[in-house]
C-alpha cells in the first residue's frame, strides 16, 4: 500500500491507497518543521496516524509538507516516519511540489498555495523551474490567511478599521486589546491565530472594508510572487488552499485586473495526488 500525506501548518491529510483505491483516510492537525520540533511530529504520527493503521503493510510513503523546503527538514521528516514504518520507502517533498502535481500534473503552469501560509512556483510538468521565496509569516506570506489576518488585526488594533468590523471582532473573539496582543506575542503559534481572521473576514464579506482587505491581500501576492515569473500573463495560474477557495470570486476579479489567466482553484490537493500516485500502486 501507499501512504500519501499532505501537511500544511494547520491541517494534515492522510490517505492509505491500495490497488482497489482508497483504503483509509484521516485528517489531523498539521506540521511545519520551521514552527514545530521533531518530538511534535513524532507525537502527531503516533497519536493521529500510526495507531489507526498499525498492522497495514505500507510499502511507500509520499509526504508533501509545508516547511519541507530544505534537505535538513525533509530528512527529519523521513527519519521520523521511518521510526513507525521501518520497511517502507519514504520520500518527503515540499508541499509546493505536491500542489504543482495536483494542479497541473504533466502540464506547465504557475502553481500557488494560499492557505495558512503561501507559496508559488513555475512548474514545467515534471520539475519546479522557478520559485520565489515566500519568507514565512514574519517576513512574507502575502496572499495567505496569516498575512490577511495580520493586516486586518493591525488595522483593528490601531483604530484604522471600519468601526463596525472592529466592534464585531472584539465581540466575536471575546478578547480585550491587551489580550489580543498577548495572543500574538506571548502565546504559541500566533500564525494560526492570525489565520483565523480570514474566517472572520469571510463572515463579514458584505462589508466593503473587508473586501478591500481581501483584495489587498491578493494584490500583494501578485506583486511579490506571481509577477516575478517568466511569462506570467500568458501562463495558466492555478491555486490550492482555503483562502483562494473561499475568496475565489475576489481572486478572479484581481487577477483579471492584472491580465492574468486563472486556471483552477481547489481547496486541497489530495484528490490530485491520489490520481497521480494511483498508477504507482502495487
Amino acid at each position: 500500500m501507499i501512504l500519501i500525506i499532505d501537511s500544511g501548518s494547520t491541517k494534515a491529510h492522510f490517505v492509505l491507497l491500495g490497488s482497489d483505491g482508497i483504503s483509509a483516510e484521516y485528517i489531523s492537525k498539521g506540521f511545519n518543521p520551521y514552527y514545530y520540533d521533531r518530538s511534535d511530529f513524532y507525537n502527531l504520527l503516533r497519536d493521529e496516524l500510526y495507531l489507526k493503521i498499525k498492522g497495514k503493510r505500507v510499502e511507500r510513503i509520499y509526504y508533501y509538507g509545508a516547511g519541507c523546503s530544505s534537505e535538513v527538514n525533509c530528512s527529519m521528516v523521513e527519519q521520523t516516519l521511518a521510526i513507525f514504518f521501518p520497511s517502507a520507502e519514504i520520500l518527503a517533498e515540499h508541499d509546493l511540489y505536491g500542489a504543482a502535481i495536483a494542479l497541473f500534473g504533466n502540464s506547465r503552469g504557475i502553481a500557488c498555495i494560499l492557505g495558512t501560509g503561501s507559496n508559488s512556483c513555475l512548474w514545467d510538468g515534471e520539475h519546479i523551474m522557478e520559485n520565489v521565496p515566500s519568507l514565512g509569516y514574519m517576513l512574507g506570506d502575502e496572499g495567505s490567511g496569516t498575512y490577511l489576518g495580520k493586516m486586518a488585526l493591525a488595522a483593528i488594533l490601531s483604530g484604522e478599521a471600519d468601526a463596525g468590523i472592529a466592534k464585531a471582532f472584539y465581540r466575536e473573539y471575546r478578547l480585550t486589546f491587551s489580550e489580543t496582543l498577548e495572543k500574538i506575542y506571548s502565546k504559541p503559534y500566533p500564525n494560526q491565530f492570525l489565520s483565523t481572521l480570514s474566517l472572520f473576514l469571510a463572515k463579514h464579506m458584505d462589508n466593503e472594508w473587508c473586501r478591500e482587505m481581501i483584495r489587498k491581500n491578493f494584490n500583494d501576492f501578485i506583486d511579490k510572487q506571481i509577477s516575478k515569473y517568466t511569462d506570467y500573463q500568458t501562463t495558466p495560474v492555478s491555486f490550492i488552499g482555503s483562502v483562494a477557495f473561499h475568496f475565489q470570486s475576489i481572486l478572479k476579479e484581481v487577477l483579471d485586473e492584472h491580465q492574468i489567466s486563472l486556471g483552477k482553484v481547489i481547496k486541497q490537493p489530495m484528490d490530485g495526488l491520489v490520481a497521480y500516485h494511483s498508477g504507482k500502486v502495487s
